[in-house]
């Protein structure tokens, strides 16, 4: 026989889990695709057991009983519902300055220049590579991280060890690198946090950045190069930030900007998803 507690609860659970057949139904047609928040957006730790729930409701299953009893039609779950992904992170603090990567690559250089050319020098400095010999770099290869290389000649390579850019923080300055945001995994592997600087390019604002491009038929080439770069920050395991174009007009605000995220930046939480590692 049904007891009256399970005649009362059956109807609710019976609609829920019906109701919850059909988001999973909208959750298996969306073209939503994973996609790594910056770092001025939420982030939300979930974890996937919880020892203290026993015999009792979870209060998220009771929320959302309760929820569900809102709806009538899939229409209004649609309506109701946004699908925003998220992953599991970890909390990590850093005392030392962080090291910072720019997004497009291709800008790198060039804001560089221009950062420590305008009175940046105090706060930030450029990671001097090791050059080192062939046979060196293989054996260090094999035994040790290399965040960098590039064969200069048939007998030497030029490299970026972690002990590099950490010998940057120790002078308590930040440390530029003209790097793609490719490398950011192997510097958290190596427990080095960059700070991911994603400057917005569009079609609309692409004659901003013609003092930063050697030439200007590189426009095209740069918009592309942003595109691709805005691919890969999705699959980077940290935040990234954002500098919006609107909030600057002209070289000087937008280097003024980059300094007040950086350092905004350095106070805040590293958010770590070691499954993208």
């Amino acid at each position: 026989a049904t007891s009256p507690s399970e005649s009362k609860t059956s109807p609710r659970l019976s609609r829920a889990s019906f109701l919850l057949g059909q988001i999973l139904q909208f959750v298996s047609r969306s073209e939503n695709k994973y996609k790594r928040m910056n770092s001025n957006e939420r982030v939300r730790i979930v974890t996937s057991k919880d020892s203290r729930v026993k015999s009792e409701v979870h209060p998220v299953t009771k929320a959302l009983l309760e929820r569900f009893e809102e709806f009538d039609s899939m229409t209004e779950i649609n309506k109701s519902f946004s699908l925003i992904p998220y992953s599991l992170v970890k909390p990590t603090h850093c005392d030392c300055r962080r090291p910072v990567l720019f997004s497009p690559t291709m800008l790198a250089k060039a804001l560089i220049q221009k950062l420590l050319n305008s009175g940046g020098a105090l706060e930030f400095n450029l990671c001097k590579p090791d050059i080192i010999t062939k046979e060196e770099f293989f054996r260090r290869h094999s035994a040790e991280t290399i965040i960098y290389s590039r064969e200069k000649n048939p007998h030497t390579y030029e490299c970026i060890f972690p002990a590099n850019i950490e010998a940057v923080a120790a002078k308590n300055k930040y440390c530029l690198l003209e790097l793609g945001i490719g490398c950011t995994k192997d510097l958290i592997k190596a427990k080095i946090y960059p700070i991911v600087l994603f400057i917005k390019v569009s079609e609309k604002n692409i004659k901003k950045f013609r003092k930063l491009l050697p030439k200007p038929e590189l426009e095209e080439e740069l918009l592309r190069t942003c595109r691709q770069n805005e691919k890969e920050l999705e699959g980077l395991p940290c935040l990234y930030a954002s500098l919006e174009t609107d909030l600057w007009s002209s070289l000087e605000d937008l280097l003024r900007i980059i300094k007040d995220k950086v350092w905004e930046e350095q106070q805040k939480t590293i958010w770590v998803d070691e499954e993208q590692l």
